[in-house]
C-alpha cells in the first residue's frame, strides 16, 4: 500500500457511517467488495483536501497512487481514484487506455465503472488521441467481462452531450448496435443513457435509430430514450 494510499484510507475510515439498512452493506447494485459507506460528496471533500495539501506531488507518484487505490479491497478507495483522477488533468495527460484497461480488471458494477467512465475524460481528451480510444472502446465493447461492455457505453456519455464532432456519434451507434441485443440491466441501463447523452446535439438521428432499431433495442432503452424526445427531460 502506498504511504499516500494509507492517508487517504484513514481519511475514509473517520467518515465511515454506520447504517442498518442495504444500502450500507455494498455499492450499489454490489460489487462484492468492501463497503465502508463513506457518502460520495465526503469522498469529493477528502479527494480535493488531499489534492490541496499535495500539489507538488509528481506525475510518477500520483499515478502510483492510483495504482494502489484501484487494487484496494473496498469500493471507496477505488472509486476515490477515479475522484481523484477526475480533479488532475495533469495526472490525466499521461494515461491512455492500455492503463485504463488494466484499471477496469479491478472495478465491478454500476457505481466502480461509472466512476472512472462517466465524465473523468473530456471529448477533447478523448478526441485528441482518436485513434487509440476508437480501438479501446472497441475493444471493451466485445470484451467477455460484463463490466468493460457497459464501460464502452459509459466512457462516450458525456463526450457525445458536450462535443459536435461526428466521430464520437458514430461511435456510440456502432456500440450501441453491438450491444443492444443484451439483456442484463447494467448494460440496457447504459444503452438508454448513451442514447440520451445524444439526444440534445443529435435529435434526429436518434430519433430515426430508435424508429428503425425498436425491437432489438431494450425495452427501457426505447421508452426512455422516446420520453426524452418528446419532452426534452430525462
Amino acid at each position: 500500500m502506498h504511504l499516500h494510499h494509507k492517508v487517504l484510507l484513514i481519511g475514509l475510515e473517520k467518515h465511515r457511517r454506520s447504517r442498518a439498512h442495504s444500502q450500507a452493506n455494498d455499492s450499489y447494485l454490489g460489487s462484492g467488495h468492501y463497503y465502508y459507506d463513506v457518502s460520495v460528496p465526503d469522498r469529493r471533500k477528502l479527494a480535493r483536501a488531499w489534492l490541496k495539501e499535495n500539489k507538488r506531488i509528481s506525475v510518477s507518484e500520483f499515478l502510483a497512487v492510483l495504482e494502489s487505490l484501484y487494487h484496494a479491497r473496498s469500493h471507496e478507495e477505488k472509486t476515490l481514484a477515479s475522484i481523484l483522477l477526475a480533479y488532475n488533468r495533469t495526472g490525466r495527460r499521461t494515461i491512455g487506455p492500455r492503463q485504463l484497461n488494466a484499471w477496469l480488471d479491478n472495478l465491478v458494477g454500476w457505481a466502480e465503472i461509472d466512476s472512472l467512465c462517466q465524465s473523468v475524460f473530456t471529448a477533447e481528451e478523448i478526441l485528441a488521441n482518436w485513434n487509440e480510444w476508437e480501438q479501446f472502446i472497441r475493444a471493451l465493447a466485445r470484451d467477455k467481462n460484463i463490466n468493460k461492455r457497459r464501460a464502452a457505453l459509459v466512457f462516450l456519455t458525456a463526450p457525445v452531450r458536450n462535443s459536435k464532432d461526428k466521430r464520437l456519434v458514430t461511435l456510440a451507434f456502432e456500440t450501441i448496435e453491438r450491444l443492444q441485443a443484451e439483456r442484463e440491466i447494467i448494460i440496457t441501463r447504459a444503452v438508454s443513457w448513451l442514447l440520451r447523452s445524444m439526444v440534445d446535439r443529435n435529435k434526429r438521428a436518434v430519433g430515426a435509430y430508435v424508429s428503425e432499431n425498436r425491437l432489438a433495442l431494450p425495452a427501457i432503452a426505447v421508452r426512455e430514450t422516446t420520453r426524452k424526445l418528446a419532452t426534452g427531460r430525462k
